[in-house]
């Protein structure tokens, strides 16, 4: 009965600091159904992408006629999926669902190669590889968060405590919305979404804070050029080194588009400079509009390629990885 008290009192806490922190998320409205999508043009883009997400109902890798290559189906959240370069893929899962959090690893045909499991009582949002060929986990227990370092067996090689001050202390009771998707840069620092705190925080390699960045809730990306480009509440905002926005996509760019956007995830800034945009029913930052799963832009705000496939009419999109085309993801090639 104790432990049943406990966890129902963490439960109701941990619910009230993500209603508190992050209310602008909550959908009111039923999800929009796409075949009332204006008739534009079909898109002369066509992409291979892997998805996952929340309420995805798995891995799958899809390709450009919007067919299934293969899928690996689960209920679990899955804030985080890479495609790799041998065809396989590997991505996080968070307790929230089954009570467990890690990282999966999959083959070309989307089976199961091994699975790594945190320590009791943490979660976890990210599924990085690296260029050694090993994988960053970023886990909170509610006291702390930490990077861990798995190698390619689904084995832990190595933990790093990261410095939190008094405001990250705080959202970080609620482990299950202190972090989403955390990256290692090519410099070797650790770059986070810290969805709670809606901000970008970075620590040195050795745990300690470096900097923020603000309007950041679900991804954090270090890019080629230097940039920082975050997705949140806001839309898509890329800051230069001295932290001043120099690209968005926000509201007002959206509805020149005519788009209605929820709440963004998961992101991708493509070779070509496009960036790809996951829109998941669970928020408002546009109101009316065409409502698509996925969506491309260019440099200059123009929209190239959309994902409206009836397939997806009851899932979220909000892991994606454009499979075409792209450099080895463990090479700090693939920005997302």
């Amino acid at each position: 009965m104790t432990s049943v008290k406990k966890t129902t009192y963490f439960n109701a806490f941990a619910a009230a600091v993500w209603l508190s922190s992050v209310s602008l998320f909550a959908a009111s409205s039923p999800m929009p159904d796409m075949s009332n999508n204006s008739q534009r043009p079909k898109p002369d883009v066509k992409h291979t992408f892997l998805k996952a997400g929340w309420n995805s109902k798995g891995v799958a890798l899809v390709d450009p006629d919007m067919k299934i290559v293969w899928e690996y189906p689960s209920a679990d959240e899955m804030t985080d999926a890479w495609y790799l370069k041998d065809g396989g893929a590997v991505f996080s899962f968070s307790d929230r669902k089954e009570g467990i959090a890690g990282i999966k690893r999959l083959d070309a045909a989307g089976k199961l190669m091994w699975e790594y499991k945190v320590d009791d009582g943490r979660d976890n949002h990210s599924a990085q590889p690296l260029p050694g060929g090993e994988f960053l986990a970023a886990e909170t227990d509610s006291k702390a968060a930490y990077i861990v370092i798995v190698n390619d067996k689904g084995e832990k090689e190595k933990e790093t405590p990261l410095q939190l001050n008094d405001a990250l202390a705080e959202k970080a009771k609620d482990k299950l919305h202190f972090f989403r998707m955390v990256r290692m840069t090519p410099e070797g620092t650790y770059l986070a979404a810290c969805m709670s705190s809606n901000k970008a925080v970075e620590w040195d390699k050795n745990g300690s804070i470096l900097q923020e960045f603000p309007d950041c809730n679900f991804a954090a990306i270090r890019l080629a050029n230097g940039n920082t480009l975050v997705s949140g509440r806001k839309g898509v905002l890329e800051y230069d080194k001295d932290k001043k926005v120099v690209w968005s996509m926000e509201a007002a760019d959206f509805e020149k588009l005519n788009l209605h956007i929820s709440m963004i995830c998961g992101i991708q800034r493509l070779a070509n400079g496009n960036t790809v945009i996951s829109n998941v029913w669970h928020g408002k930052i546009t109101d009316a509009g065409d409502y698509y799963k996925l969506i491309e832009v260019t440099p200059d705000k123009e929209l190239v390629w959309w994902v409206e496939d009836p397939k997806f009419k009851t899932t979220h999109l909000g892991s994606v990885q454009i499979a075409d085309g792209q450099s080895d993801a463990a090479k700090f090639g693939v920005w997302k």
